[in-house]
């Protein structure tokens, strides 16, 4: 098991020195990225019950939705063509997914529920 683990590590770090990308500062940021785009949707629910700006809240998303990919772009060199291809439908079909999901929060009837009272409790 322990080759095993050696052998996927030596393979990412190859591929890392080969294309100017260190594998731990990615995956850190996967790591670091998915926490908080759960904490920006959040945010833009807020925002949307509150009736406040969704701008700041969506841009913010965007951005940490693809920190890593923005990484890679930025700081990779002679990264093929195919892995962009293969980002750019990741990051689609993923982001197609999140935005369905949004959407159906703020579609959804019990909404509300998080900022109005439940009559029930009033009496």
């Amino acid at each position: 098991m322990q080759n095993i683990w050696e052998g996927i590590k030596n393979y990412y770090i190859t591929l890392g020195k080969n294309y100017h990308v260190n594998p731990i500062i990615f995956l850190g940021i996967h790591v670091i990225a998915t926490p908080l785009f759960i904490l920006s949707t959040a945010w833009i629910l807020k925002n949307y019950r509150q009736k406040k700006s969704l701008l700041f809240p969506v841009v913010t998303a965007l951005l940490i939705f693809n920190a890593a990919n923005l990484y890679l772009a930025f700081f990779g060199k002679q990264i093929p063509w195919w892995i962009y291809a293969f980002l750019i439908i990741t990051t689609t079909v993923s982001g197609f997914y999140s935005y369905t999901k949004i959407r159906k929060k703020i579609k959804s009837p019990n909404n509300n529920h998080l900022h109005h009272k439940n009559k029930s409790t009033q009496k």
